[in-house]
């Protein structure tokens, strides 16, 4: 059955178009990288182009990186809702993308993994190679903001999975007359109601985490075919 991925595309194209704002009192999930331990409760945290003190009741690692929601005061930051950075958007942050909105076809795969400038570029299609031999998809939404999409078709319906350097991951699955979101922030949940409108389907949004159709790996060890 067709299913059009355009109107999916719509509303992540709109999702990826909002930027991370200059104060941090939002209640969208952004990205921060631990910097350094000030103390078993404290760390210096770097948010944007801002380094600020934070406390902690979860240990986090320096250098490591996280997304979180974020609420400034006047001398600090109160983080909530505390998760991984995805390894995706790890490799995402080290290479250069194709066009955004491209759909990576088998033969362009391998054209880029022919043409790898260097490791990162090589694991990432080549992640993607053994992806589409699974039958998972790939979609850039947007090459300069490091936006991509997983789908994968199933009886009936097409299961997604996207994620976004600001705005974080999102799951679901669209169907002829519905569209299923699945994330873990309120917010984005939010976001999505406020612009169902210009998808023609039926908008459901859930709160749950989610986790990619196919996890990337950052080792040529873990890579199976």
């Amino acid at each position: 059955m067709p299913l059009n991925l355009s109107k999916l595309g719509k509303i992540l194209k709109t999702l990826n178009r909002l930027e991370t704002p200059a104060t941090f009192n939002v209640s969208l999930p952004v990205k921060l990288e631990v910097k350094k331990e000030l103390n078993p409760i404290t760390y210096l945290v770097k948010i944007g182009n801002k380094e600020v003190e934070t406390k902690s009741d979860i240990p986090l690692a320096v250098g490591k990186k996280y997304f979180a929601q974020i609420k400034e005061f006047k001398n600090s930051v109160q983080i909530t809702n505390l998760k991984e950075y995805p390894k995706i958007l790890q490799t995402l942050d080290k290479i250069t993308l194709p066009k955004e909105f491209s759909s990576l076809k088998k033969d362009e795969v391998l054209h880029h993994l022919a043409n790898a400038k260097n490791k990162d570029e090589f694991l990432f299609f080549m992640n993607i190679l053994i992806a589409f031999e699974k039958k998972i998809h790939h979609l850039i939404i947007n090459e300069k903001r490091k936006a991509l999409m997983q789908y994968k078709y199933e009886k009936n319906s097409l299961k997604f999975y996207a994620v976004f350097s600001n705005l974080g991951e999102i799951e679901g699955v669209i169907t002829q007359t519905r569209l299923t979101v699945y994330s873990p922030y309120d917010a984005t949940i939010r976001l999505i109601q406020e612009y169902k409108d210009e998808i023609n389907l039926i908008v459901q949004t859930i709160k749950k985490e989610v986790k990619p159709i196919y996890d990337f790996s950052n080792s040529l060890l873990d890579l199976r075919v």
